[in-house]
């Protein structure tokens, strides 16, 4: 067996260790979390696990370390891998964690592959809207957004009348609606709001499982390296797991060790604040007689050597244990130079080639054989025997003391990376970085050739991995497109929602260092990041949400509104700078953040950008941004006439497109001109007979027109293909009342108002169509709900 660490006492530690003991035996009158963060190499990781072993099997423990254990990138898999490790999953336990976790996938694999009735396979329809709900259902923002902001919506529910007729239902309105006719669901209203919600109720459910796993034994969920922890993560952690569960008053402690101060957050700063949830500790470099008694524990007592070894390693135990492991290997180390810089040290032995190779394997995030031939073979290496006559570089590298494997691939460990990065002078680490950039640009091009239209290339995952990859080192190079090509991607990634392309780069360089000291970036750079940071994080927030005044919440955010607001200008600013889609992408969501004035002329810079990119391989993204967001954009603007001209180029675009075809009719109706819109509504309903979207809003139209006969036909048909929704009961209801048919007009509201009781209510007491019928005491009941 391998010989223990040793262990130095340090007071910090000492006290650390105590008030987590007495948590467990205390819970309900201390801290829930205990969060020890520093410099990388000071000993956090020793301290987790000292942590752990102190308890002396008296606690189970559960550890993650985030960069290193796979599969948590999201909320419900990091509960998943740390209940894991404390409860075996099986199929008869009554265990409410995994009971739970199983009927939500179980239940997403029958959405995702049985039809709403029968026994056929799902529709493409189908599970493109089971796909939207797993994104909301594990994203954070999703959660947030679905229940405070009536969730994004593709559309509006067609109410009476062409200026709300637009095509769809709400998005949260779409996935209740599958939820309530799928066989899987239709009957159980709690499985329905699991599915709609899963991360507050799984969240319980995890709660509930801890709470009875520590009945019989204390818990400690041990979160490492925590400043490599995902975006949806730490919200979660602070505002549902701690925020909003009882998980205090248990016997469950988590310990989160990390290089930043979780208490610099709003979010965290608050929670502490309303119920003293966190103990925290700095963790210092050992001062010289730490050092001393550290040294003492593997037979080096010489004071003069103590004292070198003390300079040249800084205190950090990390330094310390590489020493006390080359001593157990028996390599003898050279003091003599004491005044030699640690990365001196940590290469002794090896050869100025050799040195060179590890300081390129530590501007690498992660390497395999591939990426080290690459980079040796740059310099007119040979990968082959450059290093040693036995074996390549990759072989040699991964056998260093300080390499990790990462699943199929290797690195570095944090502290060695951060020594030798800045061991190298600026002009070398900036060619690294910038032929490592290059590299995995001309991967992704590989991959994804660049003539194919944007979607192609969000869509496919190594793609966006290899581009991740270029940003990150693209920001480290002089390069004068550094900034311009994240803004690009920024913009991109927002609208085919795969943030994680800019988030992941983002990320890697903040949990480094504070970007205010972060040693490797030139000044301009780490004052874009900061200022880029809340889009980065916050796309949708900050980059959509409507109007210009949108709600902020610091809490949720972690930012302020003048930090957001300055995001705003940063990426929007100068919409001229970008190219091609991205330019189009610019001008469409700097029409979201301008005055109201300004709206209509940014949105027709989208329109004439995006018309000058038509070609036929890019005719379905370019026909879904005509439709989806310029031409809606503009009708909502009061621009008519422009928006029928985006449904057009959408049409041209594609003449199938019965999305634009039957919005291009709500606009024509919206200016009366009823017949054009009618033929509008027949083509789209031409191309797709079942869908009853088109043919409500025809019946709107012809109601419009005074053909009423032939608008309740319209309803007529709507309703048989989809009779649970109440808009067009509604809106024959009204084609009944102006004809003064009151009997067929109270049925039908009746019948709207029984499937949305609110809303139809609310319409119909100044709805000017009831009018001919307003003093029947009927209509007056319907209206009050007697």
């Amino acid at each position: 067996m391998p010989n223990p660490l040793p262990y130095v006492s340090r007071p910090e530690a000492e006290a650390f260790l105590a008030a987590l003991d007495a948590a467990l035996q205390a819970p309900a009158t201390s801290p829930v979390v205990f969060h020890v963060w520093g410099i990388g190499g000071v000993g956090k990781s020793t301290l987790t696990r000292k942590a752990s072993a102190a308890q002396g099997g008296a606690a189970k423990t559960a550890t993650v370390s985030f960069g290193l254990t796979e599969g948590i990138e999201e909320p419900i898999p990091l509960m998943a891998k740390l209940y894991g490790q404390l409860a075996q999953r099986d199929d008869w336990s009554r265990d409410p964690f995994w009971e739970k976790y199983t009927l939500y996938f179980d239940t997403i694999q029958a959405l995702n592959t049985q039809a709403t009735q029968g026994n056929g396979a799902a529709t493409p329809e189908q599970v493109e809207q089971v796909k939207t709900l797993v994104k909301l259902g594990v994203d954070v923002a999703g959660e947030f957004f679905l229940s405070e902001s009536a969730k994004k919506t593709v559309g509006t529910v067609a109410e009476k009348g062409m200026a709300a007729a637009v095509a769809t239902l709400s998005l949260k309105d779409g996935l209740q609606q599958l939820l309530q006719q799928h066989k899987a669901t239709k009957r159980d209203r709690a499985l329905q709001e699991l599915m709609l919600e899963p991360l507050p109720r799984l969240t319980q459910a995890f709660v509930a499982g801890l709470t009875q796993q520590a009945q019989a034994q204390p818990i400690l969920l041990v979160l490492d390296t925590y400043e490599k922890a995902p975006t949806a993560i730490d919200p979660w952690l602070w505002r549902t797991l701690l925020g909003n569960t009882g998980l205090a008053a248990q016997r469950v402690r988590l310990v989160i060790a990390g290089r930043h101060c979780l208490l610099k957050t709003e979010g965290w700063r608050k929670l502490h604040q309303d119920h003293n949830a966190v103990y925290e500790r700095t963790i210092e470099r050992f001062d010289l007689s730490q050092t001393q008694r550290y040294l003492a524990q593997i037979g080096i007592t010489d004071d003069a050597q103590i004292n070198t070894i003390h300079r040249v390693t800084r205190g950090l135990p990390y330094y310390l244990n590489w020493i006390r492991e080359q001593t157990e290997k028996g390599h003898p180390l050279d003091f003599a130079q004491g005044n030699q810089e640690i990365v001196r040290l940590l290469l002794q032995g090896l050869n100025d080639i050799q040195m060179q190779v590890v300081q390129m394997a530590a501007c690498c995030r992660w390497f395999n054989a591939k990426l080290i031939r690459y980079l040796v073979e740059a310099q007119g290496l040979d990968f082959a025997s450059a290093v040693d006559e036995g074996q390549n570089c990759y072989g040699w590298l991964t056998q260093l003391s300080f390499a990790e494997p990462i699943g199929q691939r290797w690195r570095l460990d944090d502290v060695a990376r951060d020594v030798f990065r800045q061991s190298l002078d600026r002009e070398d680490l900036e060619t690294i970085h910038g032929r490592l950039a290059h590299h995995c640009l001309d991967q992704s091009d590989q991959e994804v050739p660049p003539d194919r239209p944007p979607p192609e290339k969000y869509e496919n995952p190594d793609w966006r991995d290899l581009r991740s990859e270029y940003l990150y080192h693209l920001l480290f190079t002089r390069q004068a497109q550094a900034q311009t090509q994240f803004l690009s991607h920024l913009l991109e990634a927002r609208y085919f929602s795969r943030n994680a392309v800019v988030i992941t780069p983002y990320q890697a360089i903040t949990a480094e260092f504070d970007l205010a000291d972060h040693p490797l970036l030139r000044h301009s750079q780490w004052q874009f990041l900061q200022r880029v940071g809340p889009a980065v994080l916050h796309g949708w927030a900050v980059l959509e949400e409507t109007p210009i005044d949108y709600p902020f919440n610091t809490e949720i955010y972690g930012f302020s509104k003048a930090e957001t607001d300055q995001a705003i200008t940063q990426c929007l600013g100068q919409p001229e700078q970008l190219q091609g889609f991205t330019r189009a992408i610019a001008f469409y969501y700097r029409s979201k953040r301008c005055l109201e004035s300004q709206q209509a002329a940014y949105l027709l810079q989208a329109f004439e950008q995006a018309k000058q990119l038509v070609d036929i391989s890019s005719a379905d993204y370019l026909a879904e941004f005509f439709t989806w967001k310029l031409g809606i954009a503009l009708r909502k603007s009061g621009r008519y006439e422009e928006a029928i001209a985006a449904y057009d180029a959408a049409i041209a675009l594609k003449p199938d497109k019965r999305e634009a075809l039957n919005n291009k009719g709500v606009a024509l109706g919206e200016l009366g001109r009823y017949e054009e819109a009618i033929a509008a509504f027949d083509a789209a309903i031409a191309l797709k007979p079942d869908k009853h979207e088109a043919l409500n809003n025809k019946g709107v139209a012809l109601e419009k027109s005074g053909r009423y006969e032939e608008a309740i036909a319209a309803y007529d048909a709507a309703i048989a293909l989809k009779p649970d929704d109440p808009s067009p009961f509604y809106n024959k209801a009204c084609a009944y009342a102006l004809q003064g048919a009151i009997e067929p007009a109270l049925e039908n509201l009746e019948r709207a108002i029984h499937l949305s009781p609110d809303k139809y209510r609310e319409m119909a007491k100044t709805d000017t169509d009831f009018d001919p019928i307003r003093a029947d005491p009927r209509f007056q009941a319907l209206l009050t709900g007697a």
